[in-house]
């Protein structure tokens, strides 16, 4: 991935103390019946680094489901699988994503029905979009034209309140905390 990878085809792997859905899984053998990569029909990438665990992505562009896999490969037959959950305190998460890799096993496609819709996505991207405009030399009333329209900015930037001053910095502010380390909340589910 380059700098200039547009975001939508970006694919991010989080690790299991970043992202506390990501499932625990061991192979435990070949099965005609089992998870086959290629049957996915989904985006999928797997990573391999310096340790001995598989990291799996299946990815819509939107949804995600990550697999930290162990004893084996995902890439060459279909496989049988044993969960590994750590505890019951955060149990939830990754079982969740077991139900997800359930569905996709059946389906071949990411489950939009166990995905929640996530209502501040918006404010997130908007947030984002204003500091790389402002990054790139954009003044405080461009990235106002680019978020709210140049007819709304040309009729109210100058006029009694300074509303849309205010919500211009505001996002900027909002977008300096996510790059800075506030994404992690948005995957703990706690931003």
């Amino acid at each position: 991935m380059t700098a200039a990878t547009p975001a939508w085809d970006a694919r991010l792997f989080f690790d299991s103390a970043t992202d506390p859905s990501v499932l625990a899984c061991d192979i435990v053998g070949d099965d005609p019946e089992g998870f086959d990569l290629a049957r996915v029909g989904c985006f999928s990438a797997v990573l391999r680094g310096d340790d001995p665990v598989e990291h799996v992505l299946l990815s819509d562009g939107l949804h995600r489901l990550r697999l930290d896999v162990r004893g084996g490969t995902v890439t060459h037959a279909p496989v049988c699988f044993r969960f590994v959950f750590d505890g019951l305190r955060k149990i939830d998460a990754p079982l969740l994503t077991l139900q997800r890799l359930v569905a996709v096993g059946r389906r071949g496609v990411l489950p939009l029905g166990l995905f929640a819709a996530e209502r501040r996505a918006e404010r997130w991207i908007a947030a984002l979009r204003a500091l790389d405009a402002r990054e790139a030399g954009a003044s405080q009333r461009d990235v106002a034209e680019t978020l709210f329209g140049a007819d709304r900015v040309r009729a109210d930037w100058a006029g009694s309140s300074d509303y849309l001053r205010s919500q211009v910095r505001r996002m900027l502010a909002f977008g300096t905390r996510m790059r800075s380390g506030g994404w992690r909340a948005l995957l703990a589910g706690t931003g």
